[in-house]
């Protein structure tokens, strides 16, 4: 046998004995700085102002529930649906939103909403980490989740979902490896609690299920997968039967479809509207979208339940904006996982491993914690504390002074507010006055009142044959849209008010 012609590595000396151990040290601080850094930016990126429409009628409900200990299954809200099914989904956020929305106590607001943005951005970066074992990956891709997040972190239940939906992918991937082989007995109770936050949870059913038929065709193809699936998928039809443990039974499947059964919802809500990429606020989710597909299709890994959840997950982003969320929670870890399987198995050339050697590794963990120091300072709000829930609410975008006024018994009459301004109408008014439409478009469709408000608010045809068959008296409109520019000087209203954002016209007397 010849001798070994490598040289024998030189005895260390006591700089070299000491020096690595002191770089490595440096680069676990300014990693462990980093992801603190990353927690801290996902949690400004989504304080970004979004005027909350849904959120006052939600805290209002919260209140009845309290109030009268019972939940309500009729509208008691607007004059042009009144009594009509309405069913509560989301009821035990609604009543924390209540109790939250109390002077002194708007910090809980605003901890729901970066929280929870930040918390699912947080279950991103450790599945991503899990899967990568790259820190500069994950917090790659979970940045770029905490910008797709941002166009949809609202003060509404949905955050629950998002948390609720990254916090499962986890646990399915975990089960996977075989390092939470007692999910099973949990899935019930998971979904029994989510079933009575908020209806996503049929997303998560669906989620679960997708994953599960696409594990099962991994091990008959290729006996590769979770090696246990009859439990899990035991489990699953336990957790169907366990989310009817909520005030509407068997009807939160049917709700679901009863929303998206109408296309005026698809057509008027922006949200419900497939994503527009023609400015840069689906820049995030498109370059997730586009990589992810991308460098899947160079990998070797054979994850048939994630591929299975990615396809479903895509094909819904694609349909409506809202479900890029969703996609991006589930997308960004998967990013991560596929490029640092092709870094392992990349063939680099020396020259490239410089970068393992720990000044360097130093380095670049002193530049990525730098770096995520001036994103955090960028997305901080510029407002005091005690201003946050203010700014987070865009709380000057609704009618406060019309409101104000109404609320003190001014233009009393069957009253037309836009549909955005619904829920604050609720909030600040009811039981004194009743609102035209609101944000549960689902209530209005038997009495075709979402129709008519949709007529009056883009002047279509008949706008005003709407408006008299309704014996609608009292307009509060936005100062700044088509409608109030065409009551200026019609023969049949006259101004009232003229307040920030709003006008008031009120219907004259023959």
């Amino acid at each position: 046998m010849r001798p070994s012609t490598k040289p024998s590595p030189a005895s260390p000396g006591p700089a070299s004995a000491t020096e690595p151990g002191a770089w490595a040290l440096t680069a676990r601080v300014f990693w462990a700085l980093a992801v603190g850094l990353t927690i801290a930016a996902t949690f400004f990126i989504c304080l970004v102002p979004i005027a909350v429409t849904d959120f006052w009628w939600q805290a209002k409900t919260g209140e009845l529930i309290v109030r009268n200990g019972s939940i309500p299954s009729r509208d008691p809200f607007s004059w042009t649906a009144q009594g009509a099914p309405w069913q509560v989904h989301e009821w035990l956020t609604e009543v924390f939103f209540y109790f939250a929305y109390r002077p002194g106590l708007e910090w809980l607001l605003v901890a729901y909403k970066g929280g929870l943005a930040a918390l699912a951005c947080c279950l991103v970066l450790a599945r991503a980490w899990t899967r990568s074992g790259s820190l500069f990956l994950s917090i790659s891709v979970t940045v770029a989740a905490a910008f797709v997040l941002r166009n949809y972190a609202d003060l509404r239940p949905q955050m629950v979902s998002f948390v609720l939906i990254a916090g499962l992918l986890l646990a399915l991937d975990e089960y996977r490896e075989g390092r939470l082989p007692r999910l099973p007995w949990a899935l019930p109770l998971f979904f029994a609690l989510w079933a009575n936050l908020h209806g996503g949870m049929v997303v998560g059913l669906a989620l679960t299920a997708l994953w599960v038929a696409g594990e099962a065709l991994g091990l008959w193809l290729f006996r590769e997968g979770s090696p246990d699936l009859r439990s899990l998928a035991v489990a699953l039809a336990a957790s169907c039967l366990a989310a009817m443990l909520n005030p509407h039974g068997f009807a939160v499947y049917t709700y679901p479809f009863h929303v998206l059964g109408h296309p005026e919802v698809m057509d008027y809500i922006r949200e419900w509207q497939s994503p527009v990429f023609h400015g840069t606020a689906m820049l995030a989710f498109e370059l997730l979208l586009v990589v992810t597909l991308a460098v899947r299709g160079f990998t070797r890994e054979r994850r048939f339940g994630e591929a299975a959840v990615l396809a479903a997950m895509a094909h819904a982003a694609l349909l409506a904006q809202r479900n890029t969320v969703p996609f991006a929670l589930a997308a960004a870890p998967a990013l991560a996982g596929s490029v640092g399987l092709l870094c392992r198995d990349a063939a680099l050339p020396d020259a490239l491993r410089l970068c393992v050697r720990p000044p360097l590794r130093a380095l670049a963990a002193g530049a990525a914690a730098a770096a995520l120091s001036v994103l955090v300072y960028s997305q901080a709000p510029r407002v005091p504390p005690a201003r946050w829930f203010e700014h987070i609410s865009n709380l000057h975008s609704f009618p406060e002074q019309a409101a104000a006024l109404m609320k003190e018994g001014s233009w009393p009459g069957n009253l037309y507010n836009d549909y955005v301004w619904g829920g604050y109408l609720i909030w600040t008014l009811y039981p004194q006055r009743r609102v035209f439409v609101d944000g549960r478009a689902e209530v209005y469709y038997p009495s075709r009142a979402f129709d008519d408000e949709m007529k009056i608010h883009q002047l279509r045809p008949g706008w005003e044959e709407a408006l008299d068959r309704r014996n609608v008296e009292v307009i509060l409109t936005s100062r700044d849209g088509v409608l109030a520019r065409a009551l200026h000087g019609h023969p049949r209203w006259s101004l009232a008010f003229t307040g920030p954002v709003e006008v008031v016209y009120t219907r004259k007397k023959r």
